[in-house]
């Protein structure tokens, strides 16, 4: 707040002047003539300063951290490639206002333009850092497939690995994009950049995976890391390992059980993020959701052991019909001791052997954690 400095200037100067004897007669004539009158001295006066108006203390801190909160949001956007002129401009006028008032009817005036120009920034700067964590999502999930590629015999095609994070998987308009197209609140938008941080962590560790030999029956380097990063350590947690086609069980972050499955194919690929169990069935029957004259359409099947992940009919189950688990199987392959219907991959499923199936579902629980990766 500025203040009001009032400076006085006083300046006396004595002069000194030759007068002559008989002005000083005059002078003493005169002063004596006036003997009997009474000598008043002049007032002296002093000019002083009007006291400095003052803003409430408390108005003030308001201000300052409303002002820190401006910044905080425009450095998010900058950070993620967002243009913050017309922000930062707003940020300055509104720092001036705040500085330059000097009562608390005005600082109430420009407190609330400062509010109003902090909330007109959020949702855009969270609308930026969602669009470049998706697009940098999309990019690197896009770069990996290019460069890892399954090539499959059976069928003489190549696939891009990594698919489950692609255009059908994470990044499609039935998961990311579609969320982010209908965000429309603060709240959807801070959702969708939650769910974003979380597909990136598991793409980071998909690929870290990826070039890891050690045994899909052992413990791995990145169940570890994610185990911490979720804070699942002193819990149950099932993972499942999309490069390698196996699940593995820990408790309180000891590994105790581990197996192969087979996940989504290509075009129905197993949804990578954190999950949790939502329901057990055993049994049950599953019924396509698809006319009989499409691809995806299967016989109502019973099932023995099935655990629901997500509500969009994503369960760990057992796979009876097939009799080969593990990498490759997420393909189209020959199954020399399944069905028609072990010839490819799931349909978003994660398949279990009847014996591992039967011993997951005595392990887990209501909201005991699915983490796919």
């Amino acid at each position: 707040m500025n203040k009001t400095h009032v400076r006085i200037h006083t300046s006396f100067r004595c002069r000194l002047r030759t007068v002559s004897l008989s002005g000083v007669l005059l002078c003493l004539f005169l002063l004596s003539a006036c003997s009997g009158a009474t000598t008043q001295s002049p007032t002296s006066t002093t000019a002083s300063a009007s006291p400095t108006p003052t803003v409430d203390r408390t108005l003030q801190n308001e201000g300052n951290a409303q002002l820190q909160t401006f910044q905080q949001w425009i450095a998010l956007m900058q950070q993620y490639q967002g243009n913050i002129t017309t922000y930062q401009q707003q940020y300055q006028s509104d720092q001036q206002a705040l500085h330059s008032t000097t009562s608390d009817a005005a600082y109430k005036t420009a407190l609330q333009t400062l509010h109003t120009h902090v909330e007109a920034i959020q949702i855009p700067a969270m609308k930026t850092e969602s669009t470049f964590l998706f697009q940098k999502l999309q990019q690197d999930a896009s770069t990996f497939g290019k460069q890892h590629t399954y090539h499959d015999a059976y069928n003489n095609t190549t696939y891009p690995l990594g698919y489950e994070y692609g255009p059908n998987g994470a990044t499609s308009s039935v998961w990311l994009q579609g969320e982010l197209s209908s965000a429309k609140s603060l709240t959807d938008y801070q959702q969708a950049v939650e769910d974003l941080n979380m597909e990136v962590t598991n793409f980071q560790a998909m690929v870290a995976d990826f070039g890891d030999k050690t045994p899909h029956n052992q413990v791995h380097q990145t169940d570890i890391q994610l185990l911490q990063h979720y804070r699942y350590t002193n819990s149950n947690v099932v993972i499942v390992a999309l490069a390698e086609q196996a699940a593995r069980v820990y408790a309180n972050g000891k590994l105790v059980k581990a197996f192969q499955v087979t996940t989504g194919q290509p075009d129905l690929p197993s949804p990578p993020g954190t999950w949790w169990v939502e329901g057990k069935k055993s049994p049950t029957e599953f019924k396509a959701d698809v006319p009989q004259s499409s691809p995806e359409w299967y016989p109502p099947t019973p099932i023995n052991y099935a655990m629901q992940f997500h509500s969009n009919g994503y369960f760990l189950h057992d796979s009876w019909w097939r009799s080969e688990y593990g990498p490759g199987t997420n393909f189209p392959h020959l199954d020399p001791g399944g069905t028609q219907f072990s010839i490819h991959g799931s349909h978003g499923c994660v398949n279990i052997s009847k014996d591992n199936a039967a011993w997951l579902y005595g392990f887990v629980q209501l909201y005991t954690h699915i983490l796919i990766y």
